[in-house]
Parts: structure tokens; sequence; C-alpha cells
């Protein structure tokens, strides 16, 4: 009999490697669910046993130099800003109120997804918001449970460890990471400018430093590039008033380690 949802068990490495050989020859879900059923897992058990492993891997951390942590830093950003603002997006899903999420493969990351909408507020104020509340997003933003500042490395510059909620029902446990965080007002070209600014940007990548190895209960995943990426958009109230909002775009591209590919 199948264990409860609630409850997954637990095989070694080289047993889980040997069930994978085996279920890849299965012809249809019948049988799959059959050989599950006889070590002991139900379908949804057996998922979240892959896409939760962890990899055993002796941990080495060093602290980098300002300037490496600057210029690592600044890489991600360029990253950012390039790929965010790549053309011909595949549409994956339209939200009811204009929001959309888009996907496009590239050469140097693989996959990355792009979420762009609308939000009633400044573009500056959302910057101002994000750079210097970074252990409040937790308040706001449901997909993070724990955001805990590091070590500040210099204007705009800094060292973060954050948890994200789980997903897939459940099946995708939550995930730490070390980020290395870039914010700036940015030129048109994508140049860090003091006035004047045409977008906003907070770019994130992970890292690894001394003192937060990955969490025994928990599954360390990789930013490869990723920002939040703002942009001033000039709208009419139904009262005719002019107002700033912020067209604002989200980039993602994740390694959330643990699963069997």
């Amino acid at each position: 009999m199948a264990a409860s949802p609630s409850t997954v068990p637990s095989l070694p490495e080289p047993e889980i490697e040997k069930q994978l050989q085996e279920l890849e020859k299965v012809k249809d879900h019948e049988e799959y669910e059959s050989r599950l059923n006889k070590i002991g897992f139900s379908v949804a058990n057996w998922m979240k046993l892959l896409f939760n492993r962890t990899e055993e891997e002796e941990f080495h951390a060093e602290w980098l130099t300002i300037d490496e942590y600057k210029a690592q830093a600044e890489e991600s950003m360029h990253n950012a800003f390039r790929i965010v603002n790549l053309p011909n997006w595949s549409v994956e899903k339209k939200g009811s109120k204009g929001d959309v999420v888009e996907s496009k493969k590239t050469e140097q990351f693989g996959k990355v997804y792009r979420f762009t909408g609308v939000v009633e507020a400044p573009p500056q104020f959302l910057y101002e918001e994000f750079r210097d509340n970074l252990t409040k997003l937790p308040e706001w933003n449901p997909t993070i449970l724990k955001s805990e500042l590091i070590k500040e490395v210099g204007p705009g510059v800094d060292l973060s460890y954050q948890v994200t909620a789980g997903g897939g029902r459940g099946i995708i446990a939550p995930r730490d990471f070390v980020i290395l965080r870039r914010t700036a007002p940015l030129s048109k070209e994508g140049q860090v400018v003091s006035s004047d600014p045409d977008s906003y940007i907070s770019s994130g990548v992970s890292v690894t430093v001394p003192g937060y190895p990955p969490h025994r209960d928990m599954v360390r995943g990789q930013n490869k590039v990723g920002c939040w990426f703002l942009k001033p958009r000039t709208v009419q109230t139904s009262g005719g008033k002019i107002e700033t909002h912020t067209t604002f775009q989200w980039l993602m591209c994740c390694d959330l380690k643990g699963k069997a590919l």
C-alpha cells in the first residue's frame, strides 16, 4: 500500500536511481502507479522525493574582495537588463488585468521567464522600497518566506539570504538562496545614472558565502539571472487626472535543483 500524501518515504540515492531506470521502461500510467505502489509510494510522494533531492556536495566558500563583488553584481545587472529588453518573447499566460507571462530561450542562460504588469505607483517610489526594505520583502511578496541582509558591499550592492515558498501544490518544497544584488537607476542604454533615469532595476544572482552553507532540510536553489525592472508609464485616470504609474517586469531564471532530469 502506498504511503499517505502527508508522509513521504525515503530511499537511498542508489535505490532512487535504480527505480528511475525501471520506471523509464513502463508502458502506461497504470503500470507506473503499480510499480510505485510496490516500493511504498504514491505518484505525488514520488514526485516530491524527486523534486526535493539534495546533492551531497562539500561546501566551500570564501569572501571575495569588494571590487570582485561589485564587478560580479555589475555583470549580472547588465545581463538582466539586456535579457529583459530582448524582443520576440513567447506568451505563456495572460491575466485578466492585462498582465502577461512570457518565455524566451537564451544561449547563455537557457529558458527565461518575464512577467509584465502595471503597478499604480511611481517607479521611483517602488525602486526605493525594493532598495531600502530588503528584509520586509515577505510582508508583501508571498513567494518569499524569509529575507535577511548578510552584508552591504557598497552603494547599490549587497548580499542577502532568502527562503522562497514551495510550489506545485506542495510537490516542490521551499528553496533557499544566497543572492548578490545590484540596484540602480538606469539610462535608456542601461548605464547607471545619478539623475533623469529612464528606468530602475533590482537584479540578483546566486553566490556562495561563508556562514551560509546549504540548509540540511532545504534544497539550495540557484538564481542564474533575474531582476525587477521598472519603467514609468503615464496614464489618465477616469477623472481625467494624469498620473505616473509603473510598468513592472520580473525576469526569472532559476535552477531549483533537486529534481531528476
